[in-house]
């Protein structure tokens, strides 16, 4: 709590930070005894975030993690992200050295609590980015078919565009702006699309910008185009669904089968400990429990790829 105390104050919203420079700027009176207070605590996050910007600096990891944080559209810098995972891991540490008595069991909560505080944000942060990437490809049958409608009725590609930032919902509507505001400040339309499309991870809007620099090189009928590609994405979309619903039988089996070991391990934990333990205090038991370990790895694998089916 304390380092969270400390830090915390770095962590601040882009209204605060532009109220802030605000004062600055027009001289505003500030309570001094709140600037001394509050010093301290900002010159030590800021020196750790300047120490997790300098370890991650260049780093695959680093820019997979940025292209994440911008899909999922959170406020963060990725060396804010890393600060806060390592808060995670320690509080997984604490929380189960707290969780689990004794010294061996304790050591064993310890690493397996510093384990999930470490996996669990990535997890957390890939599903907010894939939720809100998948969204997008559900908007983008209707964005295309707005663009083709604009591009129809005499509009440039930059207003039709310009079209979908006022009508379009979000996600589509804040991406489409940020890509139309690159071009405002001299990029290429379908450079700025080819980027929107890195960062939302969309196969389709790929196809789509190819198409669009094709028919600008070559001519033809971009709406018509357009409308093509849309009719063509609502079809795979459709497909796509019917093989979820095909597969969710399977998937919910294999969560089940993956759930179960680890629901009775905890289970046993609280009603029988003694026979539980020999898996942590018995040279059997070690052998045991890396096998119980390495199966349910492979079975997770195995499971995965034959619950996925591409389309």
């Amino acid at each position: 709590m304390i380092v969270l105390a400390m830090v915390s104050p770095v962590f601040i919203s882009a209204s605060r930070r532009r109220i802030q420079a605000l004062e600055l700027y027009l001289g505003a009176p500030v309570d001094s005894r709140r600037t001394v207070a509050s010093a301290s605590p900002s010159a030590v996050g800021t020196q750790v975030l300047q120490m997790s910007e300098r370890l991650t600096q260049g780093r695959d990891a680093t820019v997979r993690t940025a292209r994440l944080l911008e899909r999922a559209d959170l406020p963060l810098r990725t060396n804010e992200w890393y600060v806060l995972r390592a808060f995670a891991v320690a509080a997984g540490v604490f929380g189960g050295v707290v969780l689990l008595d004794g010294a061996l069991l304790g050591l064993l909560g310890g690493l397996l609590g510093g384990a999930v505080g470490y996996v669990l944000p990535g997890v957390v942060l890939k599903v907010l980015a894939s939720r809100r990437a998948k969204r997008f490809e559900r908007q983008l049958p209707d964005v295309l078919t707005l663009l083709a409608s604009s591009l129809a009725t005499g509009f440039s590609l930059p207003q039709a565009i310009d079209a979908i930032v006022r009508d379009a919902a979000e996600p589509a509507a804040k991406e489409f702006s940020r890509a139309l505001a690159e071009t405002r400040i001299g990029a290429d339309l379908e450079d700025s699309l080819d980027r929107l499309a890195l960062r939302m991870d969309s196969d389709n809007l790929r196809w789509t910008t190819m198409a669009i620099r094709i028919q600008r090189q070559v001519g033809g009928n971009l709406a018509e185009t357009l409308r093509t590609t849309a009719t063509t994405l609502r079809s795979r979309e459709s497909l796509q669904r019917e093989v979820s619903a095909l597969s969710a039988e399977g998937r919910l089996s294999a969560y089940i089968l993956i759930a179960l070991p680890v629901g009775v391990f905890f289970f046993m934990l609280k009603a029988n400990r003694e026979y539980v333990s020999l898996l942590w205090t018995n040279p059997i038991g070690w052998l045991m429990s890396a096998g119980g370990l390495v199966a349910l790895g492979v079975g997770v694998v195995w499971m995965k790829r034959v619950v996925k089916v591409e389309v």
